[in-house]
């Protein structure tokens, strides 16, 4: 599932325990960008955090794992400990990626039940009066 705000996209697979897109991810990967929004005036651009969290609204019971940067932030649900965030990363550079990445078929061992990546959309350029072409 695909949707956007003024400023971000998100870009959610689907919960492979319930079939259905996970309100608690999206719920919890709106307070991140809230989060680094307000972060912006106290820190630099090259600024970042990753953590992990217990879902409290998800039904399964699911803990989620994150990694949050600048134009880039990324949740992974069902995850243990264990799994690298560079690892998850990978994964989700296959998963979300424009590109085909081939990546060795052991990269996870254990995948995550559900996605979660949010990306921050570029301001659109208007056009000055001076650019314009005239038809």
């Amino acid at each position: 599932m695909i949707w956007k705000t003024k400023t971000h996209q998100f870009t959610a697979t689907v919960c492979q325990k319930t079939g259905k897109t996970c309100p608690a991810l999206a719920q919890m990967a709106r307070a991140i960008v809230q989060a680094m929004d307000a972060a912006v005036p106290a820190t630099t651009p090259d600024f970042e955090f990753d953590g992990n969290s217990e879902l409290a609204y998800c039904a399964q019971g699911c803990r989620a794992r994150f990694r949050a940067q600048k134009d880039l932030i990324r949740v992974f649900c069902g995850t243990g400990d264990e799994t690298s965030l560079e690892s998850l990363d990978d994964y989700a550079d296959m998963m979300f990626g424009p590109d085909v990445i081939i990546r060795p078929a052991g990269i996870l061992t254990t995948l995550p039940c559900a996605m979660l990546e949010v990306t921050k959309l570029q301001p659109i350029a208007v056009a000055q009066p001076q650019q314009q072409v005239a038809l």
